[in-house]
């Protein structure tokens, strides 16, 4: 049974995508989890096969939501119901991490069969994400690409906060980013996180001039 958690705005239109698999052999839906606010734990505690994103809009949130999704099922496959099917569209959320995308033109009664086929690995078309390759020395200390980005911008000295803003989430997001990270390189803070990171070769080493503003800054 393909256990499918829905990532929608509100509970109508979850409801709605989830009458289109009700009477899907081997299609069970176990949940719905809001989009407009961190989902990554609820997930992970469901332990899906399938998270199906809806993107009704077509906004830029749905690219943070495949990045969501992917963090908190790492074994499941992530399927975008689109709004729009077009070449950059597909590419675009191919590299955020989804397996596949569907669009949201499709008819109900079909839309539970397309989710089965995509999660039992019998459609073409789902594409391998294709997300930015880390470094090597990245995948080597279990860092995501994600990870590895806010590390950068926690070496430079950014709050949570100027971080959430730079890349459009919420600070829990961030906080939920950094614990991971905190836990894959063995440390405690944000100072002996970036220090690891540049022992590790994770990141470019500061100029030297520039050492002591660096640590002062991350004390802060």
């Amino acid at each position: 049974m393909n256990r499918v958690v829905i990532v929608a705005d509100d509970v109508q239109s979850a409801q709605t995508i989830g009458r289109g698999l009700r009477h899907t052999p081997n299609c069970h839906v176990i949940g719905y989890v809001s989009g407009r606010r961190p989902f990554a734990m609820a997930i992970r505690s469901a332990a899906p096969d399938v998270v199906l994103v809806d993107d009704p809009a077509g906004s830029a949130d749905v690219y943070e939501r495949i990045r969501e999704a992917r963090l908190g099922a790492e074994n499941a496959k992530i399927v975008v119901l689109a709004a729009a099917m077009d070449d950059d569209k597909l590419q675009a959320v191919a590299r955020a991490g989804a397996h596949a995308a569907i669009s949201r033109a499709i008819p109900a009664a079909s839309l539970g069969t397309l989710v089965r086929e995509i999660a039992e690995g019998r459609v073409y078309h789902a594409f391998t994400p294709s997300v930015e390759e880390p470094d090597a020395t990245a995948e080597d200390a279990g860092l995501t690409p994600r990870e590895l980005e806010i590390l950068r911008l926690v070496a430079g000295g950014a709050s949570n906060g100027q971080i959430a803003r730079e890349l459009w989430v919420t600070e829990q997001t961030i906080k939920f980013h950094l614990s991971n990270t905190y836990r894959k390189l063995g440390v405690e803070n944000r100072t002996q996180a970036s220090h690891a990171a540049y022992g590790l070769g994770l990141l470019d080493p500061p100029r030297i001039e520039s050492r002591r503003r660096l640590d002062t800054a991350l004390a802060a």
